[in-house]
């Protein structure tokens, strides 16, 4: 067995497209044996396949049922050790739209670990995530830990800095008791704010320690001063209306969009989707630094290969022996 990974991100496709293909990845591999993974800024699903050309046509061809329009060239794909190396830097922030985050290994992590519980895996994609998640949290505490870095809360404090709404004054809505979410009301409140109401279908669970709302609050979502989407929904949580809105910043953080992209047209309304905040929150980062990360990636993922087979080799030989 051979492992493959198809994907698309922030680098290889805008968001409108991006948002649709994660939308066809979701109905045409959710059910299938592989690993999907899902973020505001990729969609990738890791399959394993006796022939990656034979599989390589057919996610091309489910796709094309699923999606009108030209889309293939913005789909990248990997296979065998270029896997490897890929998924070392998606885990370890080298691969992200703000370079060096630290949430992509969660949810790399727990992609991985929800579909292990469900589906049998192949042994070569166990390797490949066991091994991934190692170098990438190897990556972070060799390095990147210790860089400063500019990640979503900071950008999202500097666009309400800039739009002059203090934090400690603003009254802010959070749709969906998502990870980001929970983040983000954790960072907040760590600043000084205290007006947080977060809007959540889920009757029970863990919820942060601020004002809870069902989903009726969304009938009036622009009486906040700040209205920060980050939940997954099939539609637009958010829609456009003939009826007039108070001064609200929107952040949409979802791809899904969760919020009507009409509605940054509104005067009073400003709206700022994934690719616009990690575009203002993107630091800039040397070459040589880069170059170094991706080095010590490409090192780490070669010894990583060569234990594989020399284990492959030891079973074989095992096996020959009796």
């Amino acid at each position: 067995m051979q492992v493959g990974i198809v994907g698309i991100n922030h680098k290889s496709s805008s968001l409108p497209l991006r948002e649709k293909l994660a939308k066809a990845f979701q109905k045409v591999f959710g059910l299938r044996n592989g690993v999907l993974l899902s973020t505001c800024n990729r969609t990738e699903f890791y399959f394993c396949a006796k022939s990656l050309a034979d599989t390589q046509m057919e996610i091309l061809s489910l796709l094309r049922e699923e999606i009108e329009g030209s889309f293939e060239h913005a789909l990248y794909f990997y296979f065998g050790c270029d896997c490897f190396n890929h998924l070392g830097r998606v885990v370890s922030g080298v691969d992200s739209a703000i370079f060096g985050e630290s949430d992509i290994q969660r949810q790399v992590k727990l992609s991985y670990e929800n579909v292990r519980k469900k589906k049998v895996l192949c042994h070569e994609l166990h390797y490949l995530f066991q091994k991934g998640l190692k170098i990438g949290k190897e990556m972070r505490s060799s390095f990147l830990m210790a860089n400063k870095e500019a990640p979503l809360p900071f950008a999202i404090q500097s666009i309400l800095e800039k739009n002059q709404r203090p934090i400690e004054e603003c009254q802010m809505l959070f749709v969906g008791n998502s990870a980001i979410n929970r983040k983000l009301i954790s960072y907040f409140q760590f600043k000084g704010a205290k007006k947080l109401t977060l809007c959540t279908r889920m009757k029970e669970g863990e919820f942060p320690k601020v004002s809870l709302e069902d989903w009726g609050v969304l009938k009036r979502w622009d009486n906040f001063d700040v209205v920060i989407c980050g939940t997954y929904h099939k539609k637009h949580i958010l829609q456009w209306s003939h009826r007039s809105f108070q001064e609200t910043l929107l952040f949409d953080l979802s791809v899904p969009r969760n919020i009507d992209p009409v509605l940054g047209a509104y005067p009073k309304l400003k709206l700022y989707n994934i690719d616009q905040i990690t575009m203002l929150a993107q630091k800039k980062r040397g070459e040589k630094e880069i170059a170094l990360c991706e080095n010590v990636i490409e090192k780490a993922v070669q010894r990583q290969m060569q234990l594989f087979k020399e284990r492959k080799q030891a079973k074989w030989r095992y096996a020959v022996s009796l």
